[in-house]
């Protein structure tokens, strides 16, 4: 991917309101109640062209339910990140290597625990979803994430985060290595967009990344993450 495809795929405030066709106030009273996936670079808002359509065909959709979801989707409190993941699912040491290599990583923890039934097929739809554009956004951070969250058979949503610490080639947009990995599993569209809504929003000015590179135990990251649903 070429510097322009890659700049492409960023979307002003300006830019977002003329593609939903709605004034600019309104997406942004959506950024701030965290009901659309946004960042925000040099105190301006910026968006993403693919995760705005996977928040488009989500809003045409009724998702499934199960108690976490309800949870999350009922309440305008904030997403209980901590809740989302235990010390089964916090990966310390990803290997560098390429992007089918880093995801196979992050796939078997799912498959060993019995959430995934058919890695293959999983990690296929992850690379699909790759092979549109990448899932790095930048900062060293990167969500990887099927096109279709509905299609997963997630029991409840569970996040996985891996942690590399040398650094991989993820094609992110800034052109920086990613460090951190943030897979979220659910079948729900809605969940799986207020989640990455807050992680952006937590992770935009890097202190979240920060204090989760320092740790060096999973017990660690889970303190990190419990710590900022507090605050």
């Amino acid at each position: 991917m070429d510097n322009d495809d890659r700049s492409s795929e960023l979307l002003t405030l300006a830019e977002v309101a003329h593609y939903l066709k709605v004034a600019e106030k309104t997406v942004l009273r959506m950024v701030h109640n965290n009901e659309i996936p946004s960042i925000k670079v040099a105190s301006q808002w910026r968006f993403r062209r693919s995760m705005i359509d996977d928040w488009l065909m989500s809003q045409m959709k009724s998702p499934p339910k199960n108690e976490l979801v309800k949870l999350i989707e009922a309440t305008r409190q904030p997403v209980p990140i901590s809740r989302l993941t235990d010390k089964r699912f916090i990966l310390m040491n990803i290997q560098p290597g390429s992007k089918e290599e880093i995801l196979r990583q992050l796939v078997r923890p799912l498959v060993e625990h019995e959430l995934v039934k058919d890695g293959e097929e999983f990690l296929a739809k992850l690379i699909e979803r790759e092979e549109m554009i990448s899932t790095a956004l930048g900062r060293g951070i990167a969500f990887p994430h099927i096109r279709r969250p509905r299609e997963a058979e997630a029991i409840q949503p569970v996040l996985e985060i891996g942690i590399c610490r040398q650094g991989t080639d993820f094609e992110a947009l800034d052109g920086e290595k990613t460090t951190l990995f943030f897979l979220l599993y659910t079948d729900s569209d809605v969940v799986h967009l207020r989640v990455m809504a807050k992680l952006n929003m937590l992770l935009g000015e890097r202190k979240l990344a920060a204090k989760i590179l320092e740790t060096s135990s999973e017990e660690g990251v889970l303190a990190v993450l419990s710590n900022e649903d507090q605050t």
